[in-house]
């Protein structure tokens, strides 16, 4: 076994412990303490969990509200542990190469090979728009200008996501993958 799949292996144990864990002590410890460790991955984490967990805590807080239910201490052990599971996952596979972590099956690592590439082929597209919108903007847009570039992106990329799920789909079938 190498080193990065120790560190998933790791992980993932320490995602299958914070599962379990409801102490709202250690769970604030365990934020704080990711916070000062590194303010950067912690900004991703909570970026990347806003949303679902805005809803989750929206949606759990009105029914409890509706059934006269205590919810606080569920609201934020709830939070928590998914931040701090978000943060320790970013932060880890920050730190490892996920294709050597797989590489004990081929199929996993061809599939993660070609996930990753589809990521890195998608960011780098987007951040090709954005630039090219700022190059072409000499004013800052109006509403209806950033809707309709938003559209454009979303049905680039829904009709690019066809399209290479169509290629991705023949590329497995020609190695076996499935009949």
């Amino acid at each position: 076994m190498n080193k990065d799949s120790f560190v998933f292996i790791i992980l993932l144990i320490y995602i299958l412990v914070m599962l379990k864990v409801s102490n709202i002590a250690i769970l604030s410890a365990l934020a704080i303490a990711f916070l000062l460790i590194s303010p950067k991955i912690a900004k991703r984490a909570l970026i990347a969990i806003l949303l679902f967990n805005l809803s989750v805590t929206i949606g759990y807080i009105i029914i409890c509200l509706i059934n006269k239910n205590k919810f606080l201490n569920y609201i934020l052990v709830f939070n928590l542990r998914v931040f701090d599971i978000t943060f320790m996952a970013f932060f880890i596979t920050s730190k490892i190469n996920l294709i050597k972590v797989f590489s004990f099956n081929k199929e996993f690592k061809f599939l993660l090979s070609a996930t990753l590439f589809q990521i890195q082929n998608f960011l780098k597209t987007f951040n090709d728009f954005k630039l090219a919108l700022k190059s072409r903007s000499v004013k800052k847009l109006n509403q209806r200008d950033k809707k309709s570039f938003i559209e454009a992106m979303f049905f680039y990329f829904f009709k690019k996501s066809l399209h290479n799920s169509k290629e991705r789909t023949l590329a497995l079938k020609a190695r076996g993958f499935f009949d």
